[in-house]
């Protein structure tokens, strides 16, 4: 009978890691961290941009202006 050697009595810590998932982990956690700061970073931009336009007031023309003399 052999015995074992040290290094087969130590746990392997490459093979649990890579197998594994964390509780309570999300594999979609990503995409919706990203999508949200896309989402947000667009809300921004169109909220500056319509700021950033010039307020226009319409004057109505008096309708009986051309018909004086």
């Amino acid at each position: 009978m052999k015995t074992p050697m040290p290094i087969d009595q130590l746990p392997s810590f490459i093979a649990k890691s890579n197998g594994t998932n964390h509780p309570g982990s999300n594999p979609w956690l990503k995409f919706i961290i990203v999508g949200g700061v896309i989402l947000l970073g667009v809300a921004i931009s169109a909220s500056v941009m319509r700021s950033a336009q010039p307020k226009i007031t319409r004057i109505k023309p008096v309708e009986n202006e051309n018909g004086k003399d």
